[in-house]
Parts: C-alpha cells; sequence; structure tokens
C-alpha cells in the first residue's frame, strides 16, 4: 500500500503533477495538509504585516524573500512602495493594481504565507494568488478554477497569451476599441473581452482571436465585474465582426 506522500499516514489513491501521492483529491484536504494550515493561520494572526525595510519588527524584507524563497521570488514581482512597505501586482489583469496596468498594492503577510504555500505544493489548488479586493478575487478567471491540476496550468497559460495579444492589440488599434478613452480610474472603466477568456480556453479559441480589438470594449468596472467569466456576444458573432473586415 502506498502511503500520502504529505505524511497523513493514509492510503494514497490521487496522483499529483508534482509525483507525489495524496489521500485526498486536493493537498488542502489531507488531514496532515490541514494541521499544516492552521498552525499558518495562527501565524498570520501572530505575526504583523509585511511593511518596511526600514522597521526593525519586520519579519521579511524583499532581499530575504529572494533568498529563501526562490519559487516565490521567480513567479512573483516585489518592490518597495512609498513607505518602504513590500509591494505585489493584483493577480485580476482588469484591475488598476494589476501588472497589465502597471500597477501595484501592499502586501500582507497572510497573503505571502498562503501565496509561498501554494507554490511549494503545486497540487491543483486555486494558487492563492494576490488580490488587492474580493472584488478583484470574484471577477478574476483564475481564481477557484477547480479543476485538475493539469487543466488549471494549461488554463493559465492560455490566460496569459490573451493578455500578450489583448496587449498587442490595445497597442495598434487603440483607437478602434469601443469608449477606451474611458478606461481608468477617473471614469472606472475596464477594458473587457466580449467572448471571454474563459470561454475561449474551454472552447480552445486562438488566442489572437480572443484579443482582436473587435472583442474589445471598455465598460464599466461594476459592469464588468457583474459579467465575469460569461461572454457577452457568442463565437459565431465574433467571428462574422472579425471576418466583415474593416469599415
Amino acid at each position: 500500500m502506498k502511503l500520502c506522500d504529505y505524511g497523513c499516514g493514509k492510503e494514497a489513491t490521487y496522483p499529483f503533477k508534482n509525483d507525489k501521492w495524496c489521500c485526498s483529491k486536493k493537498y488542502n484536504s489531507c488531514p496532515k495538509s490541514k494541521e499544516k494550515n492552521s498552525k499558518i493561520q495562527k501565524e498570520i494572526h501572530n505575526l504583523p504585516e509585511i511593511k518596511t525595510k526600514h522597521s526593525k519588527t519586520n519579519k521579511l524584507t524583499i532581499k530575504q524573500i529572494q533568498k529563501r524563497y526562490p519559487t516565490f521570488t521567480k513567479e512573483e514581482e516585489m518592490r518597495y512602495g512609498p513607505d518602504g512597505e513590500i509591494q505585489v501586482h493584483c493577480k485580476y489583469n482588469e484591475c488598476k493594481n494589476s501588472k497589465e496596468n502597471g500597477g501595484w498594492f501592499n502586501l500582507t503577510y497572510g497573503q505571502f504565507l498562503r501565496r509561498k504555500d501554494a507554490l511549494e505544493h503545486d497540487d491543483g489548488n486555486d494558487g492563492s494568488y494576490f488580490y488587492c479586493s474580493e472584488e478583484c478575487k470574484q471577477g478574476c478567471c483564475l481564481f477557484n478554477l477547480y479543476t485538475d491540476p493539469n487543466r488549471l496550468k494549461e488554463f493559465e497559460k492560455y490566460y496569459k497569451i490573451v493578455n500578450k495579444e489583448t496587449y498587442i492589440t490595445k497597442k495598434k488599434f487603440f483607437y478602434k476599441i469601443e469608449n477606451i478613452e474611458l478606461q481608468g480610474k477617473k471614469h472606472k472603466y475596464a477594458l473587457d473581452h466580449k467572448y471571454s477568456i474563459y470561454d475561449g480556453f474551454k472552447n480552445n479559441i486562438d488566442p489572437k482571436i480572443i484579443g482582436h480589438y473587435k472583442n474589445l470594449e471598455c465598460i464599466s468596472e461594476s459592469e464588468n465585474l457583474k459579467k465575469n467569466r460569461n461572454s457577452s456576444i457568442t463565437l459565431e458573432e465574433l467571428l462574422t465582426k472579425i471576418n466583415e473586415g474593416d469599415e
């Protein structure tokens, strides 16, 4: 009998992409993992937030994180904010604090611990990505995408490619994107994919089609969050618009 690689002593019945076996479908459901997560939660309550590079009570600096946690450092960009606090990007690409929009927000110690733990145990959880607000968390396609580990990774790859295509399109066809002049904090409008990235992934659609300027428009942030992963047009409608060419 093969035992769970996470140390609970139970029989292992589920293989993960990282070559480990677990007693449960998800790493977080293993009794040993639950015990570890409970300890992490206690740490979160007992330790201060990651704040400044100057404070003597600060638990971790960027330099210490880079030295101790190379996997985390490889995946996440960090910088010091105006008051010396450690900052990161919001994972929701439409957020003003996202990497795509050149934004940052303050990292808490709890967020750091959860993300670090997720990266160390690549077994299909939601990744504990960084979000600056609950609204951004609920609006992001990657949040709570409960699928098998391989599918989650494939979706993230697709998500990044679409964002790259969208960035190229936005620069080249800026003036052709509906309401693009309203995008940003002032008017509270966000760039939206009419046929969603999530639906594009599910239906194996070329990222260039999802990132095409005719699939882009700016809508209010509240409308964008309400839309979430849903598409506002069908694939047939989008392809028809693209095939019509420029007016």
